[in-house]
């Protein structure tokens, strides 16, 4: 569970970073709203799934499985864009790491 929370947490840093700072600096596409939002819908998941796994809630697993979907779709239209490749590099492999997760069973 401890690698999950860190590509989480390390998700959250970097979708955050490059929304705020290489989006909004380079404009046009980077800054349409609905792939902002994605953007920072995908921070704010992978820092809620993080946050429900240090605290071991019994809800993780549904938390994981929302956010392994949310950084597919954020990778994948980081991807469409262009020029984030750290971001769907780490999307992705949080993405993964949330899969494994949810299907987990919760005791």
């Amino acid at each position: 569970m401890q690698s999950c929370i860190d590509i989480c947490n390390r998700c959250a840093q970097i979708c955050l970073q490059t929304a705020m700072n290489q989006c909004l600096e380079m404009g046009g596409r980077h800054v349409q709203p609905e792939h902002f939002r994605l953007m920072m819908s995908c921070a704010q998941i992978c820092q809620l799934s993080a946050n429900f796994m240090s605290m071991n809630s019994r809800f993780h697993n549904r938390t994981c499985e929302v956010c392994a979907e949310v950084c597919e779709a954020c990778a994948t239209d980081c991807e469409s864009i262009g020029g984030m490749e750290n971001c769907v590099s780490v999307c992705r492999e949080c993405a993964e790491s949330c899969k494994q997760m949810a299907s987990m069973a919760v005791h």
